[in-house]
């Protein structure tokens, strides 16, 4: 499917969940094929996801949504090291941590 858009010659690729449900290999190696494509063919990539974590390793700059309202957009860096949003903070809490203790669940904002 993707060599297909690629085709086109695009300048932006729209990779909405490319990884979801895939192992952490086959992930992997996906995300290099596609990293190595853009600076080969010099496109743009947009990811959608809902995998936090990857996105930090392979986005120059991140926005984060709520309730379909972009809360926070900033370079990768900065969403990692001084989110500003509340939600951003919860967010990235709540993933495990390889080293260190786990997060808390982060629900909806306003959720009981």
């Amino acid at each position: 499917m993707i060599a297909m858009a690629l085709l086109l010659e695009p300048q932006v690729v729209i990779l909405d969940e490319p990884t979801t449900a895939l192992d952490v290999v086959v992930q992997r190696g996906i995300l290099q094929q596609i990293l190595r494509l853009r600076g080969e063919l010099g496109f743009a990539v947009l990811f959608i996801t809902h995998d936090l974590p990857l996105l930090l390793e392979v986005a120059d700059r991140i926005a984060i949504m709520l309730d379909g309202q972009i809360v926070e957009h900033a370079s990768a860096e900065q969403i990692r090291d001084r989110p500003q949003h509340r939600y951003t903070r919860r967010l990235l809490h709540s993933f495990p941590s390889l080293t260190g203790e786990s997060g808390a669940f982060v629900r909806s904002v306003g959720a009981p």
